[in-house]
């Protein structure tokens, strides 16, 4: 361990947080040549097998701005996960079934229709699906109309996370978020280890969700409780990633996957049976064949986090007092985190954005402090 006042060998950035986040910007900035350390108390290894999500999107009826930053994300982290996956065969975290968002009640029903009506889109993006189509599609009895998005799918999330941070370049130090300070000295950041190492880089990037309030407390960052719950898979199991009021994945470990809550008033960390039993009941609403299968007594498996939110429902990824932020992707870090990822890259070399200049105001940070 090297001297109190001498740092250890340097890496190009630190990163704190190995979420979804911190781990897709940590490879991206690692395949352009960064030495990368990345800091998480709890790094996918072994990966969870229960945590699981889907690629998917809800567009607005109107092509607004806020829509085409999502269309651009979307289209972004399919091609993402199917490269990181082609690279790491052996990781197996993403199945690129298609996504399909079911016209699940009345009103539903005429939005999808006015979001029809008023664009064009790509059929390779979004086609809209008859209710016989949607059956063909998911292999359930589906009695209403939807939309198909053919490049979406459903992850193993802590998967994903294994397969970005596994590369030459990146080191992942075990460690509590709340025992680091950083503090900024002329053109570096230097982060105290709890064990008394000390590393210093000219990077510094906070992608701790909600928790980032620790290293930057005027941002205005809330968090919503979720917690999904998994079954065993029945003869009757769906084979897309399906939306509706909430989301239906196909079997993994031969266990269907079914979410998510939206408690936004509790902070119970684990996961309880009170939000298992929700995730079914709300099932029962949006795909009640698929509900019916899964009604008698099941093991119930489970996970429970916090999704990092804003008051303008948009993420945060840009530069704030010297060092950079990425966080409030609510419950759509999965279709962010790759394009953000990005935008960060281009940030840190001085480079063009994939983002365009209205895009990245909308995301800064400094959008909040602004009068």
């Amino acid at each position: 361990m090297a001297p109190a006042d001498e740092p250890v060998p340097s890496p190009d950035v630190i990163i704190t947080g190995a979420g979804v986040a911190g781990s897709i910007t940590a490879r991206r900035l690692a395949e352009t040549g960064a030495r990368v350390v990345v800091l998480d108390p709890a790094p996918p290894f072994p990966p969870n097998p229960e945590r699981r999500g889907a690629l998917y999107m809800k567009p607005a009826v109107n092509y607004s701005p806020e829509t085409r930053f999502a269309h651009e994300a979307f289209l972004a982290a399919s091609a993402f996960y199917s490269r990181l996956q082609t690279e790491h065969a052996d990781i197996d975290f993403w199945s690129p079934t298609g996504t399909l968002s079911l016209a699940w009640n009345e009103r539903e029903h005429k939005r999808q229709e006015k979001l029809i009506a008023r664009n064009q889109w790509d059929p390779a993006f979004l086609q809209p699906v008859s209710p016989q189509k949607a059956s063909s599609l998911s292999g359930l009895e589906v009695t209403v109309p939807g939309l198909w998005f053919p490049a979406g799918g459903h992850l193993r999330v802590d998967a994903l996370r294994q397969a970005a941070l596994t590369h030459p370049l990146i080191r992942v130090i075990t460690t509590t978020a709340h025992a680091q300070q950083a503090q900024a000295g002329t053109d570096r950041w230097y982060v105290q280890m709890p064990s008394g190492d000390r590393f210093q880089a000219q990077t510094l990037i906070f992608a701790t969700g909600a928790a980032s309030t620790q290293w930057a407390p005027e941002l205005p960052l809330g968090c919503i409780r979720g917690q999904l719950t998994t079954l065993p898979a029945t003869k009757l199991t769906p084979r897309v990633a399906m939306a509706g009021a909430g989301y239906a994945l196909p079997p993994f470990g031969g266990r269907v996957c079914v979410g998510a809550t939206f408690d936004r008033h509790s902070d119970l960390e684990k996961p309880d049976s009170h939000s298992d039993q929700a995730n079914l009941e709300n099932l029962a609403h949006w795909l009640p064949s698929l509900a019916e299968a899964l009604a008698k007594p099941q093991a119930y498996g489970n996970w429970a986090g916090f999704r990092s939110t804003t008051p303008d429902h948009m993420p945060l990824a840009g530069e704030l007092n010297g060092h950079y932020v990425l966080a409030g992707l609510g419950g759509k870090g999965l279709m962010y985190a790759p394009l953000l990822a990005d935008h960060l890259m281009a940030l840190r070399l001085g480079a063009s954005s994939p983002l365009d200049e209205d895009a990245a105001e909308r995301i800064a940070p400094s959008r909040f402090f602004q009068r």
